[in-house]
């Protein structure tokens, strides 16, 4: 049986070309949905044989569902641009290949990883999502704004994979608070469409409680000083979140 595999990009030059070659090993089509990238990423992907299409940006998954759309295959997976299938779930994956895909969607643990690094942290935390799927069954909706949550309302079978696809979120500190910070931007949207309101108490406790949610409950400290710095930012990011809510209903008022 087929696969497609879709990826979103922006500027993703550094990190794009790791991720095709994975892709390649298990995907019969790969299609890319640019929302205007200026650096070389669209000659990188070309590199790859890829389909590359340019799609103007809404929000995630309005762009990962045009994506998802244009896959000619039923199975898809869906991958971010700063994530790499590992070796053994590209090995994993091809045996399903071979003998069917038996279930209507998978599971697929993401794993964070310092840069540099091959192999995941044994205790690193995991986070289990629905990449792997019949876009006949489960789908990926274009109106969740920016949650890319898999729709398995109409799943009879979702199986668990083995290996992980690794993370590979960070390249540096003045391009992750770049990252960041639009990134709030897209979730301020998100809450302002839901009406969420956040007290004076959330701002001030914010920081302080993310990082100790990311630090510890995520297992950061597994990476040293990375980890810490990894920590800060993405509580900072939260952060920046809550306040910027809080900046635009007090801009409304006056």
């Amino acid at each position: 049986m087929k696969l497609s595999a879709y990826v979103i990009t922006l500027n993703e030059e550094k990190r794009i070309g790791k991720t095709l070659k994975a892709l390649t090993k298990v995907a019969d089509e790969i299609i890319v949905v640019d929302s205007g990238s200026t650096d070389k990423t669209k000659e990188i992907v070309e590199k790859f044989n890829c389909n590359f299409i340019y799609h103007k940006w809404v929000s995630y998954c309005d762009q990962k569902h045009f994506a998802q759309e244009k896959c000619k295959n039923d199975f898809v997976i869906m991958v971010d641009a700063d994530e790499v299938l590992s070796e053994k779930l590209i090995k994993e994956i091809n045996d399903i290949k071979k003998n069917g895909f038996k279930s209507d969607a998978y599971n697929i643990k993401i794993v964070d990883m310092s840069p540099n690094s091959e192999k995941p942290n044994v205790f690193a935390k995991k986070f289990n999502v629905i990449r792997l799927y019949n876009k006949k069954i489960a789908n990926l909706p274009d109106n969740l704004m920016n949650k890319d949550r898999v729709n398995v309302s109409r799943c009879k079978n979702i199986e668990q994979l083995k290996n992980p696809i690794l993370h590979y979120s960070f390249l540096s500190i003045f391009d992750a608070v770049q990252k960041y910070n639009i990134h709030s931007e897209e979730l301020v949207k998100t809450a302002i469409k839901n009406k969420k309101h956040y007290s004076t108490f959330r701002l001030i406790f914010e920081l302080p409680r993310q990082f100790l949610k990311y630090y510890f409950a995520h297992r950061l400290f597994l990476y040293g000083k990375f980890g810490f710095t990894q920590a800060m930012i993405l509580s900072y990011f939260r952060f920046l979140k809550v306040a910027k809510v809080i900046e635009y209903y007090d801009s409304r008022k006056k």
